[in-house]
């Protein structure tokens, strides 16, 4: 399916409505969760095809449901008319469910209920500071003119962006105040902070004594 950066949703299994539902699910969840690893991009296709199939399994329950209710003689009462979905489905439904909550597990979906856990907030830092070095550079391109050869560069217009406090600076100092509680709550170590920012073990010297004091 390509590398990462080329990889495109297919939505191999489902029927053409279902691949359109597919894809702004798999879109939404790659760009919530940042999902990059090849590996965990195949897995949110396989996550993705199994919540369409629960869906597919509770339709059925309801039209069977539905046809029940046409069948069945006015006197029956409401609880003799619901008792119609066969145990083969509600098996798959329920199997299907461990799946998804499996899958979800894998790809971190769930990192938001071990936000006390210091060591697991640094995992996502590192991984949102990275996702940011990455994007930062997207504002500009530059490249020779292929008629001169002189440097051309491309900006984007900011203009379309909504502006937000960044985390990963303080005034215009790169740091981050919560990754900072941590080191002195000594749940972390001045190397953590430094590898969470990309620095090297000076620099959060310097910010202990210039930025934060103390």
């Amino acid at each position: 399916m390509g590398n990462k950066e080329n990889y495109k949703y297919e939505g191999i299994g489902l029927l053409r409505a279902e691949k359109f539902k597919g894809k702004k699910k798999f879109d939404l969840y790659r760009t919530q969760y940042h999902i990059e690893s090849l590996a965990d991009l195949e897995l949110l296709e396989d996550l993705v095809f199994r919540e369409i199939l629960q869906i597919r399994y509770k339709q059925k329950i309801e039209d069977l449901e539905e046809e029940n209710v046409k069948a069945s003689p006015k006197g029956l009462d409401s609880k003799q008319k619901g008792q119609i979905a066969p145990k083969s489905l509600t098996y798959a439904l329920d199997t299907n469910l461990e799946r998804i909550l499996t899958l979800r597990d894998k790809l971190g979906m769930y990192e938001d209920k071990k936000q006390n856990d210091p060591f697991t907030y640094i995992e996502i830092l590192k991984k949102k500071f990275l996702l940011w070095k990455k994007e930062v550079g997207q504002a500009s391109r530059s490249f020779p003119c292929p008629w001169c050869q002189r440097q051309i560069i491309l900006n984007i217009r900011t203009d379309i962006y909504d502006a937000h406090k960044h985390p990963f600076f303080k005034d215009k100092v790169l740091a981050n105040q919560a990754l900072w509680d941590l080191y002195k709550k000594k749940k972390i170590n001045k190397q953590d902070v430094a590898d969470v920012l990309g620095t090297h073990l000076d620099y959060v010297s310097w910010l202990e004594k210039k930025i934060f004091r103390g």
